[in-house]
Order: C-alpha cells, then sequence, then structure tokens
C-alpha cells in the first residue's frame, strides 16, 4: 500500500454494517466472535479470581504494583499482537483465511461490535499463558494476571466503543480519531489502541504524516 493512501482491506473493499457469518454456520461464528457482553461476562470474574486470590500475600501497594504491572504487559501484548499477529497478511490460501477470519473482518466491518471484540480464539489461550507463565512459572502473585485480564477488557470495551460510540471527553475524541487514522490513512502504523503511546516508543505513530 502507497503511503498516504486509504488502507487495504481484506476483500480490497470497505463495508460498514453487520459482517455476514465468516465461519461456517451462524452458531460457530457467534463462538468465534463474541459480543462486548460476553467478553465482559468471561473476564470479570477472572480477574475478580486474580484479586481474591492474591489477598493476605503481600500488602496493598505491593498487589497494587504487581497489578499496574500486569497492566503494562497488557498494553506491551495489545501492541505487538496487533502489529506483527494481526497484522500478519499472507496474499493467500489458509493464512489468508485465518487472518480474516481473526482480524481482516474487523477492518472491513468496522462498526459491526462482534468485530471489534478480540476473538476468544485469541483471548483465551493468551490470558491462560499469562496466568502460567507468572504464577505457575515465575511465582508472581494471581494480581498480575488480573491486572492483565483488567487491562485487556479495558481495551476490548475501548476498541468497541471508539467504533461505535460518540466520545465526549477530548481525550477519547483524540483516542477515536488515532484509530480512525489506522483504519482510513495508514493501516501499518497507530497499533497502540488503549496505549497509543508505544507507537511512539517503538516509530508507528500514525499522528504524523507517514513518509
Amino acid at each position: 500500500m502507497t503511503a498516504g493512501t486509504p488502507a487495504r482491506t481484506t476483500k480490497g473493499a470497505l463495508h460498514r454494517g453487520t459482517a455476514p457469518a465468516v465461519v461456517g454456520r451462524p452458531l460457530l461464528d457467534h463462538l468465534v466472535h463474541i459480543s462486548p457482553m460476553t467478553s465482559t461476562i468471561l473476564y470479570v470474574p477472572v480477574t475478580v479470581a486474580g484479586v481474591l486470590l492474591s489477598l493476605g500475600r503481600s500488602g496493598p501497594p505491593a498487589l497494587a504494583g504487581w497489578a499496574f504491572a500486569g497492566y503494562l504487559a497488557w498494553t506491551l501484548s495489545e501492541y505487538w499482537g496487533h502489529r506483527l499477529l494481526l497484522h500478519f497478511e499472507p496474499e493467500r490460501g489458509i493464512g489468508a483465511r485465518i487472518h480474516y477470519i481473526l482480524h481482516g473482518v474487523h477492518h472491513d466491518y468496522p462498526q459491526d461490535a462482534r468485530r471489534s471484540i478480540l476473538s476468544p480464539v485469541l483471548s483465551i489461550p493468551m490470558i491462560a499463558l499469562t496466568f502460567w507463565l507468572s504464577s505457575g512459572v515465575l511465582g508472581l502473585p494471581p494480581v498480575f494476571g488480573a491486572g492483565y485480564v483488567a487491562g485487556y477488557l479495558a481495551y476490548d470495551l475501548l476498541h468497541c466503543y471508539l467504533h461505535r460510540g460518540r466520545p465526549k471527553s477530548r481525550i477519547l475524541r483524540t483516542l477515536r480519531t488515532y484509530h480512525m487514522r489506522h483504519h482510513f490513512l495508514d493501516d501499518r502504523r497507530g497499533f497502540g489502541i488503549s496505549a497509543p503511546y508505544w507507537d511512539r516508543v517503538f516509530g508507528t505513530s500514525v499522528a504524523r504524516t507517514p513518509q
């Protein structure tokens, strides 16, 4: 894609309504792409459990520090996962099909709420791996995982809102403008959605005019 031209979508055209089922029957499609409410129901209990399991292990300041560290870990996952995984775009074959199911459909149908939520095909293994590595391997308190999941859920809901809502506050309007540049100006930049500062750190800010 030439810098400065509209971002290419997988199908080559931008749609705005509700996306058709992209995985077999509609029931299966609803398991691969879930609603914001379903994401909330899935991950709020996980966050609460991580906090409760950590009570008594350390004092409140230490637990808050571990939760914040988990949140920062999420923001890096958000940036690098979006940049390296979701925007790895094979031209053909099964790789192209998988990319379209997991992310390309979102770029074709950016106003479809279910396509704005990260598929549980990715989020469940990602969160399970985080708890396994942090608590099981490294011995960190589960509140680290709780901070990670809280950051993920906040990102999920914020991402959906930026596409479908009408932000009133300055910061939300700025985040929405920034993310829309990723969609409609240059999809090779602007990978941070809830944490756009990582784009500045890694040189992919879409706030600057592409060269």
